[in-house]
């Protein structure tokens, strides 16, 4: 007897281990489930994280639990949806919450879950709901990726027995600005960062790039050509830098301007598409050193790049690259021979001027000193003379 209530107790106990081996790798039976995981960075209590929000679309499928439910209803609805709301949350929530848990225990990594001001659950009609959370640290950073710690298959206990949480379609939710390195398995569906897989139990193993590491492998992957030109006249340079041989996404854009913007006195810059090479247009206003000979205006103009360039090429001068990918230009002008030889036979015809002026004047002051006595009287003309000697002889011969 004592051998058979022992056998019988061992079952007992057994029993819900076998049942829980069994249901392994079969599906949930309960819900219909449409799940959405939106990713972004934010700033929470001045600390930087990667928020997970979670938004799981259930519909209850049993039908002797659908049955359980309308009978509850049909005596008290506030009742019943009260009580389902609570198999909710135990059965969706509890789990999901127990497979993060587990997960983050796991990577050594803390996490904290956010809830709704009304909790977890929103009942919706015909016994269906929504539960909503969000998850902190869901994705983490080694400097090059952004990884997610929880990534793998979902557990999901019914009645002391264990499913797969499975779902009937997961849609993931990336933001646009950051370069996807990995999503496994491979997505059904993927346009613009937003993954879609059908027919699933787990979290997809989801990998982005940072931003900078992003930019990094841009430049690594592309030749990079910029032609420059300097108006010493106008006092600006204008550029043109082409990158070819990798695809540009938004966010390696936004770098590459700030990176512009950064290290040059930008005036103005744009972007565009060219034959599959990012082309960046712009002006900018450089440093300028500038000296004078008699034969030559020299100006050079200094300008630092936001890197090193495969190519270089100015056009109107020349230029040298100092440290620091710190470009000198150089443009040489030379003066007019003309204009020389026109300053050259204006002065001479200035000092013939000044010359013949003064040979004028001074012929002037001679000629009025011919005219004028020694001591200031005026000389007799020689007619007068001759009559005057004429009047004395006449005098003379009548004595």
């Amino acid at each position: 007897m004592r051998r058979f209530v022992t056998l019988m107790l061992i079952v007992i106990l057994i029993t819900p281990l076998l049942g829980e081996v069994g249901a392994a790798n079969n599906a949930q039976p309960v819900f219909k489930i449409d799940m959405t995981i939106k990713v972004a960075p934010v700033v929470i209590e001045n600390t930087s994280t990667w928020l997970g929000t979670f938004k799981i679309y259930v519909v209850l499928t049993d039908p002797h639990q659908r049955a359980y439910f309308d009978y509850l209803a049909s005596n008290n609805t506030t009742a019943a949806n009260d009580e389902f709301k609570s198999f909710v949350k135990e059965l969706i929530y509890d789990n999901m919450k127990n497979n993060l848990e587990r997960r983050y225990e796991g990577a050594n990594i803390s996490s904290t879950i956010y809830l709704p001001s009304g909790g977890p659950v929103k009942v919706l009609d015909n016994w269906s709901a929504v539960v909503t959370f969000a998850v902190t640290n869901f994705l983490v950073s080694d400097g090059k990726k952004l990884r997610c710690p929880v990534a793998g298959s979902l557990d999901f206990v019914y009645r002391g027995h264990v499913f797969d949480y499975t779902w009937d379609r997961l849609t993931l939710i990336l933001p646009k600005d950051y370069e996807i390195a990995n999503l496994a398995p491979v997505p059904d569906d993927l346009s613009e960062n937003v993954a879609v897989w059908n027919n699933g139990d787990f979290i997809p193993l989801i990998e982005l790039y940072t931003q900078l590491y992003s930019y990094v492998r841009f430049l690594n992957a592309t030749r990079k050509e910029i032609s420059l030109r300097y108006d010493p006249h106008e006092g600006y340079v204008q550029f043109n830098a082409t990158f070819t041989g990798a695809n540009a996404t938004p966010v390696i854009i936004s770098q590459l301007l700030k990176s512009f913007r950064a290290t040059m006195n930008i005036m103005s810059i744009d972007t565009r598409q060219e034959n599959g090479s990012l082309v960046v247009i712009g002006v900018a206003r450089p440093e300028v050193a500038y000296k004078e000979t008699s034969s030559e205006r020299i100006w050079k103009a200094m300008v630092k790049l936001p890197g090193a360039f495969d190519s270089i090429s100015v056009q109107g001068g020349s230029y040298v690259v100092a440290p620091d990918y710190t470009l000198i230009i150089t443009v040489t002008e030379k003066k007019s021979t003309y204009r020389l030889y026109a300053y050259g036979i204006a002065a001479v015809l200035v000092v013939m001027a000044v010359f013949m002026l003064m040979r004028r004047k001074k012929a002037g002051e001679e000629t009025k000193e011919t005219e004028v006595g020694p001591e200031g009287s005026e000389e007799k003309h020689p007619a007068e003379s001759e009559g005057e000697e004429s009047l004395k002889e006449a005098e003379n011969g009548g004595e």
